[in-house]
């Protein structure tokens, strides 16, 4: 009982050697088929893992590169503030400039030039590091490009009145209340 039901048809003669190697060429390939669908159906655990890790991995290279941006993009506004500053005096005669930074009043000893050209707006205070300095309108565009929050924006005035009684008198930028 060793023979298979296709040697046993061979044998009598109710079926031909090529129509065996035929049948059996595509017994095979249905067999390969189903395996591979199996494969394709269900991914193993092994597959799930390496899923898994080339997603992490593909985070981890947005967050890296995220990352190196941020820091090319502060070494550029380094060297905007470092080339571009207006230089500071440390005389006694320079008086306080106040301004507010991210709702905390701040304030900066400048000279009575520089606090005209920052209320002229020709100058404009930038945060570099923690550090308050003072840059050109013109960089100061050039850093808001990169990074809008360490440009520090003096409050706008508001259009007066024509019925404003006191539109004649000029209100100090320091006053204390």
């Amino acid at each position: 009982m060793g023979n298979t039901l296709q040697d046993q048809l061979l044998k009598t003669g109710l079926v031909d050697k090529n129509k065996a190697n035929k049948a059996s060429k595509e017994l095979r390939k249905q067999s390969r088929q189903q395996r591979n669908k199996k494969e394709t159906a269900q991914p193993t655990a092994q597959q799930l893992k390496q899923q898994e890790k080339a997603a992490k991995d593909r985070e981890l290279n947005l967050r890296r590169e995220e990352a190196r941006k941020q820091r090319e993009i502060a070494g550029q506004i380094k060297q905007l503030v470092e080339a571009h500053r207006h230089p500071r005096s440390n005389d006694e005669d320079d008086k306080p400039f106040y301004f507010d930074n991210k709702g905390k009043v701040k304030q900066m000893y400048v000279s009575a030039e520089t606090h005209k050209l920052i209320i002229s707006k020709k100058l404009v205070i930038v945060n570099c590091n923690g550090v308050f300095e003072l840059v050109p309108n013109e960089i100061a565009e050039k850093i808001r490009q990169r990074n809008p929050s360490l440009v520090i924006d003096l409050t706008k005035e508001k259009p007066s009145s024509e019925d404003d009684p006191y539109a004649d008198y000029q209100v100090p930028d320091d006053l204390i209340w």
